[in-house]
């Protein structure tokens, strides 16, 4: 059920806490130049291929057909051995590096090719990265052994660093083993959730209430931090959807605390709180009570362009969880606002791979790629009758990203 996967992303937490990620621009193609991958597809995915010694290697390449026959990597793609996160913004797909290599590189498609653009470096890993408008992204850099957070803003052509702000840790709050969990730009500003883990045993000890730094944006001044005590912290380890925003700037904020996600002990009930738009306060009077719902825990969730949401969903008490596996996970389309969710018929439960959710939305289907006992599988979404059809398999340990060009 993919836990080995999960295992060997705590393990290399372990030696680099953030578990960031390792960028080489080594290129593997039927292009002559350096770093251009050719095969053409509007589809792409970043997979990634366990070797003997336990190392890993990426391979991001194009995909014209999802839903039949076998997708591979083999002797294909942009090349990259190392570990790796992938975001998706816009037509670009961004790299962000760790480890060895602290650097973002840019991969697009232009004419059935994919090419890589840019390439930065820094002495911390970036935590996240998110799109603050056409001309600017923004990246965050924040371990749990640092003092200090770093908010960086990019030029997404060009992938060149505009402006650089640190923020003292110690400005807003005195624990230590601040966490990253979620991020995102509502109008002036930035909100940035946490929860706080133990350096070197990574214990949650620290869990009766949720807590969101807010930021002015685009000065990235640190105003305040606000927080809710009718649940436990925001989001969990690499989720990075502890916050997710919809199209008219309302924010909601995601808890769990979950022992599948990282967490250690869990003091107060799960739920969804929101941040309505304009404003830099919970809202007392929305409460999403998703166990009594969905009968379960949500872990990750991605906006779908009605305004709702494709969520995964931990269908296990808390209590019995497996730590660290990031199971059992079942898929639903989940509307915030009416506080409804409907669970996907046709997809097993799984389990994820414990890296932020990767998936995109075509029309009125969502793809989603699906690691059950005899493969992984690319599953077709109908996000109107919350019906899935299972398509091609996925020649991968696991797939790390998953786009539409």
């Amino acid at each position: 059920m993919n836990k080995s996967i999960f295992n060997f992303s705590k393990a290399l937490a372990l030696s680099a806490l953030s578990l960031l990620f390792v960028f080489s621009t080594v290129s593997c193609s039927d292009s002559d130049d350096e770093g251009v991958s050719c095969q053409g597809g509007d589809y792409g995915m970043s997979l990634a291929i366990q070797s003997t010694d336990g190392s890993y290697t990426y391979y991001t390449l194009a995909y014209n057909n999802l839903m039949s026959g076998t997708l591979t990597a083999q002797g294909q793609g942009i090349e990259q051995p190392g570990y790796y996160d992938f975001k998706a913004i816009d037509n670009t797909i961004y790299s962000l590096g760790g480890l060895d290599d602290v650097n973002v590189v840019a991969i697009s498609q232009d004419n059935g090719c994919l090419s890589q653009a840019g390439d930065v470096s820094f002495p911390n890993s970036l935590s996240d990265l998110v799109k603050a408008d056409n001309n600017t992204l923004v990246s965050v850099a924040m371990s749990s052994d640092s003092d200090i957070i770093t908010f960086r803003k990019f030029n997404p052509n060009t992938v060149s660093v505009t402006e650089t702000v640190d923020i003292q840790v110690s400005e807003f709050t005195d624990l230590v083993g601040l966490s990253y969990s979620g991020m995102v730009i509502s109008d002036d500003h930035l909100f940035l959730s946490y929860y706080i883990s133990d350096p070197e045993t990574f214990a949650t000890t620290h869990t009766d209430q949720a807590e969101v730094a807010v930021f002015s944006y685009p000065e990235l001044e640190f105003q305040e931090v606000i927080t809710d005590d009718r649940v436990g912290p925001i989001g969990g380890f690499n989720t990075k959807s502890g916050l997710v925003k919809d199209q008219a700037g309302n924010i909601y904020a995601i808890s769990h605390s979950n022992p599948a996600n990282g967490y250690s002990q869990s003091t107060k009930p799960a739920g969804i709180l929101k941040i309505n738009a304009g404003e830099t306060s919970f809202d007392e009077d929305y409460f999403f009570d998703i166990n009594d719902v969905a009968n379960g825990t949500m872990v990750y969730a991605k906006l779908l362009s009605d305004g709702r949401f494709f969520a995964e969903i931990n269908t296990e008490a808390r209590a019995n969880q497996a730590m660290w596996s990031d199971s059992p996970l079942e898929s639903a389309i989940v509307n915030f606002e009416a506080q409804t969710v409907n669970y996907v018929q046709n997809i097993p439960a799984h389990a994820g791979d414990g890296r932020r959710l990767v998936g995109f939305e075509e029309d009125s289907n969502y793809y989603i790629t699906i690691p059950e006992e005899d493969g992984i599988f690319v599953y077709q979404i109908d996000t109107q009758n919350y019906t899935a059809t299972q398509g091609a398999e996925v020649q991968a340990s696991f797939i790390a990203g998953f786009y539409k060009f």
